[in-house]
């Protein structure tokens, strides 16, 4: 491996060494507004706090569905499919992917706490603007199919997300 020599800056015998007050002090007023403008392009903006990932233009949301209903019935094939056309896609006209997976999770507490839940699920990747309406849209569908479906949760996770063309 080849090392690097990086160069070693000794003052000449008739300088002297300034101080990191002097060199603010000299500092040219081009470099205090590039600086300034650095730190403002990565201050978040306001409504950072609202969004996920504040500095993601983009992010990639998933959120699983799980089928089984507390009274044992489930979730129909008709009752998901009109839930994905009237609460889903209404709110990401732009696309989204639904995969039918086989999920598992346990519970912290209740009657069925600590054991392995086993049930179908639907998992649906959509891709949005990292903005408040889009979390307030995903926090609307999680909250209809709670309560149209009497589920406890929805498992949602986001990612930042980068589109390549």
């Amino acid at each position: 491996m080849a090392s690097i020599r990086l160069p070693v800056i000794v003052p000449a015998a008739n300088e002297t060494m300034l101080s990191p007050a002097d060199v603010a002090m000299r500092c040219p007023a081009p470099l205090i507004a590039v600086l300034a403008a650095a730190f403002l392009a990565l201050t978040p903006p306001a409504d950072a706090e609202d969004r996920p990932w504040p500095q993601a233009e983009t992010l990639q949301s998933e959120l699983y569905f799980g089928m089984h209903s507390a009274d044992g019935t489930g979730v129909s094939e008709q009752a998901w499919q009109r839930f994905l056309a009237e609460t889903i896609t209404p709110r990401f006209p732009d696309g989204l992917t639904v995969v039918e997976a086989h999920g598992q999770w346990r519970p912290a507490s209740g009657p069925e706490a600590g054991e392995i839940i086993r049930e179908e699920t639907r998992l649906v990747i959509i891709v949005h603007p990292n903005t408040a309406d889009a979390q307030a849209d995903l926090a609307k569908i999680k909250d209809a199919y709670m309560q149209g479906f009497d589920q406890a949760s929805v498992f949602h996770v986001d990612f930042p997300a980068r589109i390549v063309d």
